[in-house]
């Protein structure tokens, strides 16, 4: 199946932009829709099968169009990514504790109802400068209040990453907000879909990463399989008391008293982030609204896009059309 070919090839190049080798399972899961590199539909495309790609794999590596070592695929470019990758994974594993343990305390702000871990951590693609890239659900009329509240928590733990740190390792960076009425994903590319079913869930209440995925079943244009049979995990257990203190804290922000402090947070967040003239860059996206704050004001994202169609360019593949960015400022 040449498609099938030219799909696995095309996640390779993807993957190969972050130095990352993948697994037979992983090639599966992160697998680029073949519609978007052959004249297909979803209907024409059918099951794709773990063995079907194996068989697909085998007779790349015997053309020596891939290489495999110790059960990782990469390109004939990324000789060195397997030992890349080992070293990062390791690099994972250490801070992976201490994120676990910092996010627990995140369980007792109110309004928080789930907060997923994103970009290198998501993917075990650490380095030692990496931080921790956050996704939060928060309370739909309660969005600003849940962001002060928790800045304030990540501030006590000594662990927020402040403004203009050009690098901060180990410290959280809260980059994007959704209420929890609101989780469909406006901004739509290869590299966000890429992005979102990569997430991993620290707290996942009322069953939110099936909601999230439900609500977003533009993935699978471009990510054939996405999250389908792979809802993640749950995600920490918030501790009774967490549970206790989050409930009591919505209760006594309810009401009149919760919506002037709402009122108030929204004014006061939105004055600064207007007032900042990040906000404005070219290349970037930042959104403020009462369903959305999204801070990715230096986005990897176009590079990313723009190097991934030179790489397919490269392979041959000849795709219906370019891939193009989620809509960045320009």
């Amino acid at each position: 199946m040449d498609y099938l070919r030219d799909s696995i090839l095309a996640t390779l190049a993807y993957y190969d932009i972050f130095d990352f080798p993948l697994t037979l399972l992983e090639l599966h899961k992160y697998l680029i829709n073949p519609g978007r590199v052959a004249k297909l539909t979803m209907e024409g495309v059918g099951e794709i099968k773990l063995a079907d790609i194996q068989s697909e794999l085998e007779y790349l590596a015997e053309s020596g169009r891939v290489q495999t070592k110790n059960g990782f695929y990469f390109l004939l470019s990324g000789r060195a990514l397997f030992g890349t990758r080992i070293i990062r994974e390791k690099i994972f594993a250490q801070k992976r504790s201490m994120l676990v343990n910092l996010c627990r305390y995140f369980a007792f702000v109110p309004y928080i109802r789930g907060i997923w871990v994103s970009g290198s951590m998501a993917t075990a693609n650490t380095t030692a400068d990496s931080d921790f890239d956050l996704m939060v659900v928060a309370r739909a009329g309660r969005l600003y209040t849940a962001r002060m509240l928790l800045s304030l928590t990540a501030s006590v733990l000594r662990s927020r990453r402040k403004r203009y740190e050009e690098s901060a390792p180990d410290k959280f960076c809260f980059n994007h907000y959704l209420a929890d009425n609101a989780l469909e994903i406006r901004h739509r590319s290869l590299y966000t879909a890429q992005a979102y079913i990569n997430l991993k869930p620290l707290i996942n209440r009322e069953n939110l990463s099936d909601k999230f995925f439900s609500a977003n079943s533009w993935l699978y244009k471009f990510v054939i399989h996405g999250a389908a049979g792979d809802i993640l995990t749950r995600g920490l257990k918030p501790s009774h008391l967490a549970e206790l203190i989050a409930k009591t804290g919505e209760r006594v922000l309810g009401g009149f008293l919760g919506d002037m402090l709402e009122h108030v947070f929204k004014k006061y967040q939105q004055k600064r982030i207007k007032e900042n003239p990040m906000t404005y860059e070219t290349g970037g996206r930042v959104v403020f609204s009462d369903n959305e704050l999204e801070f990715h004001p230096r986005s990897f994202e176009a590079v990313v896009i723009q190097r991934y169609n030179h790489r397919l360019e490269m392979l041959g593949i000849l795709a219906p059309a370019r891939e193009a960015d989620s809509g960045l400022l320009t």
